[in-house]
């Protein structure tokens, strides 16, 4: 990208981090961070804009990058509407159904003077930009900016059962932009390959960036994990752990049999240990224990603090993660980094991630996942060997990669702009 000024100007969503979880939020902020550590080396600039109308009140977590020389933060506070039915000695009484209907009257005239002073607020804050970085929150096109989208994954249309209708709903409004956008990015060649598939994009639209992990998922002796277990009732080294929102896709129901499979021929004392909160039909896995004999051996933490995550991932013996679709995977990536001997569902995203640093599985098959549980119990060289390559494949995926191969997109989402327009 060659802007006639030489310097880099890219505007980016930060909206999102007011309502995202997991995957998404940590994408974002790490993303973020990246990015302004990046094009303050290159003498660019980062604007992040706050769209606040999206999700009013919600606090956001500052990030480093909101210090840095290349970033401006602009938050887009719209118009605030007052309400006469609202107004006190109206509320109640007779005069209220009429202050109801002027309210009611008032809606359209509002919502158009709402749109256009926020269609003026976001065109001075991206003026000048690049590109245009747009989040799964807010879909927007800066005239003369090249837009560009993040695609994490497209279970709603390869899976759309496992999907609450909001969610898909929203998932349906980044698909439509991704007509408009001028590049896309994916997380993995799998989440590419569905993009181009379902959404019927030339695959020159897209671009593969992979995620990064944070440097703390790290090796850790079990005297840095010892206050966090101590708090879980858990010990170095002493259970198996999987991570993740409990719901269908990511398979708890056959990990939870696959271990009862286990448990005959292996030391009943090493707990399956499940964290992660409560997402949508959650009580067939939580009821799954009983199910399958057992009750007690299987542990749900719920949602664990971030905080205490790395110690929880590191001091485990363990880690299964036999996810039906993941856009990338970023908890084996995590547990990777950390040192420890990983059992990944053979489909989707996860043998990107994985490589030959730990076992696959067939994620709808008990019996195999079982199997290569018991191989790594089973085996003390292949489980130091898998040790010492966790880390060294989770050096290839850094934050700092991830944002040089996202400015790498937006040049091309300029370059293709510019074709266009010839």
């Amino acid at each position: 990208m060659q802007p006639h000024n030489n310097t880099m100007h890219i505007a980016l969503d930060i909206s999102v981090l007011r309502i995202a979880q997991a995957g998404v939020l940590v994408y974002t902020r790490s993303l973020v961070d990246a990015l302004a550590e990046e094009l303050a080396a290159r003498g660019g600039v980062l604007t992040l804009l706050d769209v606040l109308p999206l999700n009013p009140g919600r606090p956001m977590r500052p990030l480093p990058a909101f210090d840095s020389p290349a970033t401006r933060v602009v938050r887009c506070a719209g118009l605030r509407r007052g309400y006469l039915s609202m107004v006190p000695g109206i509320r109640l009484g007779p005069a209220h159904g009429l202050a109801e209907r002027v309210d009611h009257a008032l809606d359209r005239p509002w919502a158009a003077a709402a749109t256009a002073a926020m269609g003026l607020a976001l065109r001075a804050a991206t003026t000048g930009a690049n590109v245009f970085h747009a989040s799964d929150q807010f879909q927007y096109a800066p005239t003369g900016a090249a837009t560009v989208l993040t695609i994490h994954d497209m279970t709603t249309r390869v899976h759309p059962e496992w999907h609450v209708s909001g969610n898909a709903e929203l998932h349906a409004a980044k698909e439509r932009f991704a007509a408009r956008a001028d590049h896309i990015i994916a997380d993995s060649y799998a989440t590419r390959d569905d993009v181009v598939r379902h959404l019927d994009v030339p695959p020159e639209r897209v671009s593969v960036v992979y995620l990064g992990h944070d440097s703390r998922y790290r090796p850790h002796a079990p005297d840095e994990t010892r206050a966090v277990l101590e708090r879980h009732g858990l010990r170095h080294g002493g259970y198996i752990l999987s991570l993740g929102t409990l719901e269908p896709r990511k398979n708890y129901q056959r990990l939870i049999e696959a271990y009862a499979r286990l448990q005959p021929a292996h030391d009943s004392s090493t707990p399956l240990v499940i964290a992660g909160g409560h997402g949508w039909q959650v009580e067939p896995i939580l009821a799954a224990p009983e199910r399958h004999g057992v009750t007690g051996r299987v542990r749900f933490l719920g949602r664990v603090d971030d905080a205490d995550l790395p110690a929880l991932v590191a001091g485990s013996r363990l880690f299964v993660y036999p996810s039906l679709y993941e856009g990338f995977g970023l908890p084996v990536l995590e547990a990777l980094a950390s040192g420890v001997p990983v059992v990944a569902a053979d489909s989707t995203s996860l043998p990107e991630v994985l490589g030959d640093a730990g076992l696959l599985c067939h994620p709808r098959d008990p019996g195999d996942i079982a199997a290569r549980m018991a191989t790594l119990l089973t085996d003390p060289a292949l489980e130091e060997r898998l040790r010492r390559a966790g880390p060294a494949r989770a050096a290839a995926f850094s934050w700092r990669r991830t944002a040089r191969d996202t400015i790498a997109a937006y040049e091309v989402a300029c370059d293709m702009r510019r074709q266009r327009r010839r």
